[in-house]
């Protein structure tokens, strides 16, 4: 517990030294800037849903990506794989803190839009489709840094991953090609979750079963794949 603390410190340390919570509170920003361009569109809630879902995207697969290569470029990962440092204390503290990160982001972002749109919002579905959407997509990000050695590679991965992860199920959200094989893809459950937050009163009792239970299923995955591939590309060679 005592070195999830001091990991969980160095991470939020990490956070402000690398500007990355400026840059979520300037992405922020933009979300809010983007939703007052769609005001007068249909379709609005669809566009909240997304811009709910882009930053702990962002934050997931991106920010988790940088703090990684970081820790390698500064030989931080080698330091800290000769500590008593745990895989597990490790990976938590990167899902705690950007989740935590996540979680603020989301609702200043929603604090904006009640305070300048007066857009009413479901609370409990926010937080539920932040932190399960934000815990599985830094997952997924942690797995796809764990083989790449260069920001090129990092790229490359995360633009064929975010693509691959959110086009099928955003053609679904906006009503351009639905087909049931989407929900095999776990974004889909963070769409419905997200939906939610502006359209409670729709989703159906299975909806909220699936949009939960289906993510809560890859965390566990990913949570298993993350770690081993930590272990087997970053602590077995030395970081």
């Amino acid at each position: 517990m005592n070195n999830l603390k001091n990991m969980l410190k160095w991470e939020f340390t990490l956070l402000y030294r690398y500007k990355i919570i400026h840059i979520s509170i300037l992405s922020v920003l933009l979300y809010f800037l983007s939703t007052q361009a769609v005001q007068s569109l249909q379709g609005q809630t669809q566009v909240h849903s997304v811009l709910l879902f882009f930053d702990p995207a962002v934050i997931g697969i991106v920010f988790v990506g940088a703090l990684v290569l970081f820790e390698k470029t500064e030989n931080v990962l080698q330091a800290l794989v000769i500590t008593p440092m745990k895989t597990d204390d490790y990976l938590l503290s990167k899902v705690i803190s950007l989740t935590i990160l996540s979680l603020i982001s989301a609702t200043v972002f929603m604090l904006l839009m009640v305070f300048f749109n007066e857009t009413e919002f479901n609370l409990a579905y926010l937080f539920l489709g932040i932190t399960l959407t934000s815990i599985m997509l830094i997952l997924i990000g942690f797995i796809l840094i764990s083989r790449v050695q260069s920001v090129n590679g990092y790229m490359l991965g995360m633009i064929i991953g975010f693509l691959a992860l959110t086009f099928p199920p955003l053609l679904d959200l906006f009503g351009l090609f639905e087909n049931p094989v989407f929900y095999l893809w776990p974004t889909q459950a963070s769409f419905i979750i997200f939906d939610g937050v502006f359209n409670a009163s729709n989703l159906e009792i299975w909806e909220i079963a699936y949009g939960i239970g289906y993510q809560i299923l890859w965390i566990v995955l990913c949570y298993y794949l993350a770690k081993k591939m930590f272990y087997e590309f970053i602590i077995s060679r030395g970081g």
